[in-house]
């Protein structure tokens, strides 16, 4: 079994177009799906060469399924997978992809690369996925180029989204300042940033607690504990 990389380096078939660490990066959060029937959806088709990798590499169990808005990246779709025809921006009809073809396990967003189209599919399809899945959005550096609607620190780019998505994930630590825990909080274990992408991986996060132990007594603090604590004692909260 090889790796992404070799999958790539070995496909013979149709133009597969990737930033090239892409798929280093994405090893450790794919590996666990191969050979498994897993469910896949890649937002954008292209020529279909993506579509034949992922066949290439997770292997003959997997259902792979493909959104483009245009026909003739439909028709360039391998006949082993399901494409659909629809705008990545268009609710309903992600909504009408989910409700017949989901839940999906692992989502890659390698469409318009528009920021305000990267945010609309990813806030309609990340709730509906398996509770242990991943999505992937795709070439984030968009985010800084005017030829797509980004610029640094425009708030309206899927960067300052995902940055806020951040403060999003520590909901249970935030009270402080009126963030509660919200569905995404309880839903997602990490949020990963890498150069260019941006991996989600979900899972079940329930409020963390500041554990002790001593010997073979073992206590548990809860964040409210532990806030109360840093607040009556000499030293700073942060060397607790």
């Amino acid at each position: 079994m090889g790796s992404l990389r070799d999958a790539f380096d070995a496909h013979e078939g149709r133009l597969v177009a990737k930033i090239d660490h892409f798929f280093d990066v994405y090893e450790p959060y794919f590996s666990r799906f191969r050979d498994t029937p897993v469910k896949i959806l890649e937002i954008g088709i292209d020529r279909g060469g993506s579509l034949e990798l992922w066949r290439q590499y997770f292997g003959a169990s997997a259902s792979i399924h493909g959104i483009d808005v245009s026909a003739d990246a439909i028709a360039c779709a391998p006949e082993d997978a399901i494409a659909h025809l629809g705008s990545q921006a268009d609710i309903e009809f992600l909504s009408s992809i989910t409700t017949q073809h989901g839940p999906f396990d692992l989502i890659i967003d390698d469409a318009s690369h528009v920021p305000a189209h990267q945010i609309a599919s990813f806030e309609a399809l990340y709730p509906t996925m398996s509770g242990d899945g991943i999505y992937v959005c795709e070439d984030i550096f968009t985010s800084y180029w005017r030829e797509y609607g980004g610029k640094l620190h425009s708030p309206d780019t899927m960067i300052e989204y995902v940055k806020r998505l951040v403060d999003d994930l520590h909901g249970f630590w935030a009270g402080d300042d009126g963030v509660e825990p919200s569905d995404f909080t309880c839903t997602t274990k990490a949020i990963h940033i890498h150069s260019g992408t941006v991996v989600f991986e979900r899972g079940v996060s329930e409020e963390p607690e500041y554990v002790l132990k001593h010997g073979t007594e073992r206590t548990a603090i809860s964040i409210a504990q532990l806030k109360g604590a840093a607040r009556n004692v000499d030293q700073p909260a942060e060397t607790m």
